[in-house]
C-alpha cells in the first residue's frame, strides 16, 4: 500500500471507528463498499472483527460490484434499512462524528414540528480549527455553498438554529416519512454531487423545511477520497477532470435547469460564469459539464416535473445575489489570485453568512 492509500485508509478507519462509537440506540449501521479494488473491503471486515458490538447495534456491510457513485450507493443502503426506522443518517467515509452527535440531532428532530424534514450540526475541519458547513445555501442563480464555512471554530458558542436550503450529505439526519412523501432519497442520475442539494430543494417544494442546529457534528476531511488537498484553506483541491466535470453537471442540472425559475434565464446567467471560469482556469471540463448538465437537467424536467408538478413552485430559501457585481468581484480575485479565486470567493460568502446568523 502506497503513502496516499495508507493515508486514505487511516482517515476511513478513523471515521468508521467514530461511527461505531455513536451512543444512539438502537442503531443500525449499513456500510457500503462502492466497488473498491484496493483491499478496503477486507480491511473493513478486519476492523469490524476487532470491535466489540453490543446487542442494540446492528452492523451490515454491502459490497457493490463496481463504483456506482455516492447517490446510488446511498439509495441501495436506504432501501435495505430496517423498515421500522423513523430516521436515517447519512455519514461519509471521511467524517468522524462526535460520539453523542447522532443522539443530539435526533433529539432535536423529535422535539421539532414534523414539517422539519432534516437537520445537520456544525461540521468541522479535520483538525477542528474551522467550521466547514453549518447548513447549505443556494443562490438565486444556482450556485451552492456551505454557510459559515472556514470560520474559526470559536464561532460555535454563538451559533443558533438557522434555516438551510439543504443539509450537508457528509453528515445529516432526516425523517424517513418526509423523504418518502417527497419521492425518495436521492436521484440515481448523479455520479457525484447534486444529491444533497437536489433532495433539499425537493423537500422544501414538498412543504418541508431543513435547519442547521447548534450541535457539534464532528470532523470532516473534505475531499479526502477524491482529491489532493492544497496547503491552506484558501488553496483548492487540484480536481481531476472527472471531478470538475461532475461538479458542473450536477449543479447545472439541479439548481439551474430542473429547479431554476425560470430555467431559461438561469441558463443564460450561468453561461456567463461558466465561460469565464473555463477561460480563466483553462478547463474543458467546465464547458463539457455545463453542456451535459443542461442536457441532463432538461431530461429530468420532463421526467420529474411531469410526475410531480408541485415541484415547479419555488419554496426553498435562496441567497439573493447580484450577478454583475459577483462577476466583477470574481474577475478581480482571478486577476489577483489565479485559480484560487473561486475558492476564496466561496469562503468570503460563507463567512459573511456565518456572521449574519451567529
Amino acid at each position: 500500500m502506497n503513502y496516499n492509500s495508507r493515508k486514505k485508509w487511516d482517515i476511513v478507519s478513523s471515521s468508521l471507528r467514530c461511527i461505531l462509537s455513536l451512543d444512539y440506540r438502537p442503531l443500525e449501521i449499513i456500510i457500503v463498499d462502492n466497488g473498491s479494488t484496493d483491499g478496503s473491503f477486507e480491511m473493513i471486515k478486519q476492523l469490524l472483527s476487532e470491535v466489540k458490538l453490543d446487542a442494540d447495534l446492528n452492523v451490515r456491510v454491502i459490497r457493490l460490484s463496481r463504483n456506482y457513485g455516492f447517490a446510488i450507493a446511498n439509495i441501495i443502503a436506504y432501501k435495505l434499512r430496517d423498515p421500522r426506522s423513523k430516521f436515517i443518517a447519512l455519514i461519509n467515509n471521511d467524517m468522524c462524528p462526535e460520539k453523542d452527535s447522532l443522539r443530539k440531532l435526533i433529539t432535536y428532530l423529535e422535539k421539532l414540528d414534523e414539517r422539519i424534514a432534516g437537520v445537520q450540526g456544525a461540521i468541522l475541519s479535520w483538525d477542528a480549527s474551522h467550521v466547514l458547513t453549518y447548513g447549505g445555501f443556494v443562490t438565486d442563480h444556482g450556485t451552492c455553498g456551505g454557510m459559515a464555512a472556514f470560520m474559526e471554530s470559536s464561532v460555535l458558542r454563538k451559533l443558533k438554529p438557522i434555516i438551510a436550503t439543504y443539509i450537508d450529505g457528509a453528515y445529516s439526519v432526516y425523517r424517513v416519512d418526509a423523504i418518502e412523501k417527497a419521492g425518495g432519497l436521492f436521484m440515481p442520475y448523479f455520479f457525484m454531487w447534486g444529491d444533497d442539494y437536489e433532495l433539499g430543494i425537493r423537500l422544501w417544494r414538498s412543504d418541508f423545511k431543513l435547519i442547521a442546529v447548534p450541535v457539534i457534528a464532528g470532523k470532516h476531511y473534505a475531499g479526502a477520497i477524491t482529491t489532493i488537498k492544497g496547503d491552506t484553506i484558501y488553496e483548492p483541491p487540484r480536481m481531476p477532470y472527472i471531478y470538475e466535470y461532475w461538479s458542473w453537471v450536477s449543479n447545472i442540472a439541479v439548481t439551474v435547469v430542473l429547479y431554476g425559475y425560470p430555467h431559461q434565464l438561469q441558463i443564460l446567467k450561468r453561461l456567463v460564469t461558466a465561460f469565464i471560469a473555463a477561460m480563466l482556469k483553462k478547463s474543458k471540463a467546465i464547458l463539457r459539464g455545463f453542456i451535459d448538465g443542461i442536457r441532463l437537467g432538461m431530461a429530468l424536467r420532463k421526467r420529474v416535473l411531469k410526475k410531480r408538478p408541485w415541484l415547479r413552485v419555488p419554496r426553498e430559501p435562496r441567497l439573493k445575489s447580484h450577478l454583475m457585481q459577483e462577476l466583477a468581484f470574481l474577475a478581480h480575485l482571478y486577476l489577483r489570485h489565479g485559480y484560487r479565486a473561486s475558492r476564496i470567493y466561496y469562503i468570503l460568502i460563507a463567512r459573511a453568512l456565518g456572521r449574519r446568523y451567529n
